[in-house]
């Protein structure tokens, strides 16, 4: 109820789940004291962004660094270095090897998402800033982008051949929620749209090449991307909820 009625932003969580409905881990951002909850109720969506992508059992996998934004967002995907990979007090030593950027348009919903060229190795604590120091935009490059228009649930990644190669898909789940909440379900797919032969519309049937461990990272960290900057604005006009719970499915994995 305060998230509804005055607006109290709070740190996000989120539950992947598969297309039956089985939990296969969980993001969450990091809790950061009592000038992070100040920071989030000014700051709203631009603030600095910092979560922990985690499998079922609570275990680390991926870091999700993200900047403070004014116009234009961007997020750093992270691992670790190694299995190894702490310092003596116990830190995370993080290697960044993805990027996603957001591009500016009057009327178009756009990023570019980028790798790690793999001879390459950015590291850094998990302590750091968002990161630090920034890296060298010639230390990545473009896989994917996305392009699409102004009120876009759908968002179909493309390569620089302009196949479909995945896709995140926001759910409508009734007015109530849409309204008052910023909780909402995105399903995420590994792969072009399936052809359907009933839809004028339906993409032609294509072979798509498997994404990578990495391209499948990314694709996961954009979808937290498109939640932050199209679909938690509810809590900027007075009401609404920081908290979102998502369900992933329709993917092939």
């Amino acid at each position: 109820m305060l998230n509804i009625f005055v607006g109290f932003e709070q740190s996000n969580k989120y539950v992947i789940t598969n297309e039956r409905e089985e939990t296969l881990g969980f993001i969450a951002e990091e809790p950061r004291g009592i000038l992070a909850t100040m920071s989030r109720q000014v700051l709203r969506t631009h603030r600095p962004f910092r979560a922990i992508v985690m499998d079922s059992a609570g275990s680390p996998v991926l870091w999700l660094r993200r900047p403070f934004a004014f116009i234009n967002s961007r997020m750093y995907i992270q691992r670790l270095k190694d299995l190894n990979a702490y310092t003596p007090d116990g830190e995370p030593i993080l290697d960044t090897f993805a990027e996603a950027q957001q591009i500016w348009h009057i009327w178009r919903r756009k990023y570019d998402l980028f790798l790690r060229r793999k001879t390459l190795q950015i590291i850094s604590n998990a302590s750091d800033k968002q990161p630090e120091p920034e890296p060298e935009p010639d230390m990545f490059h473009q896989f994917s982008r996305i392009d699409e228009g102004l009120w876009a649930w759908s968002f179909a990644l493309r390569d620089h051949a302009g196949q479909d190669i995945a896709s995140v898909n926001r759910a409508f789940r009734g007015f109530g929620r849409e309204i008052f909440t910023d909780t909402g379900q995105y399903f995420i797919r590994f792969g072009p749209q399936p052809f359907n032969p009933e839809d004028p519309f339906s993409p032609p049937p294509t072979t798509a090449r498997s994404l990578t461990l990495d391209e499948r990272a990314a694709v996961l960290a954009m979808a937290v991307n498109i939640d932050f900057d199209y679909f938690s604005r509810h809590s900027e006009g007075g009401h609404g909820m920081g908290l979102g719970l998502w369900g992933f499915g329709g993917g092939s994995d």
